[in-house]
């Protein structure tokens, strides 16, 4: 489960940095907007951003990690797609989504390896979830920057939606069947019973 969900954080952020970098040529070929437009388009994600991570907490209390991380992957693939039709003010409702969509399958990650990872195991355990999650990041941004240099910014975005939207369908299919226990295993209580005798058995 940890690693499903830590892959699926790490390709949200290779995701969002190849979107970003397509930035100003969007601003440019796309939208025929000047370079001071990208902060517009930069504060209408922020705002997404403040009511994504603001919701995050409610959501994750009533559907499980896996199901927010694929709906945050799904809704950033739209507005990064939506950012194809060179249209400004579905430009601005696509930043806003990113914005919404991108928190989501990070917070489920690093949320999940907080809860859990054994209390002895997190300090290591959280540190790797931390670079599989942010490493990516650099690595898309040359790649992004790579691309921009050679193809039109509408392959770029193409590329970032369907990574998001790829990684939501393995997420949605890869989804852990409930464990069939063979008839001679002993249920969680059971194991738990046996556990606990071992242990005053030991004790007496």
């Amino acid at each position: 489960m940890l690693r499903s969900l830590v892959v699926a954080a790490g390709c949200a952020m290779a995701a969002s940095s190849l979107s970003s970098t397509a930035t100003y040529a969007l601003l440019d070929v796309g939208l025929h907007q000047p370079a001071a437009f990208a902060g517009v388009l930069t504060s209408v994600q922020g705002i997404g951003s403040v009511i994504g991570g603001l919701a995050a907490g409610a959501l994750l209390r009533r559907v499980p990690a896996r199901a927010l991380s694929a709906i945050g992957l799904t809704v950033f693939a739209l507005g990064a797609l939506a950012r194809l039709t060179g249209l400004v003010p579905v430009v601005l409702g696509g930043s806003l989504l990113i914005g919404l969509g991108l928190p989501w399958p990070l917070i489920s990650a690093l949320t999940t390896v907080q809860k859990e990872t054994p209390d002895e195991l997190l300090g290591r355990v959280a540190a790797t979830a931390n670079t599989l999650v942010f490493a990516p990041t650099g690595l898309a941004l040359l790649a992004g920057t790579a691309m921009i240099a050679a193809l039109d910014y509408r392959v770029q975005l193409l590329a970032a939606g369907s990574l998001g939207l790829a990684t939501a369908l393995l997420l949605a299919l890869t989804a852990r069947a409930p464990h069939r226990r063979n008839p001679g295993e002993p249920s969680g209580d059971g194991r738990r019973r046996e556990v606990n005798t071992e242990q005053q058995a030991r004790k007496g």
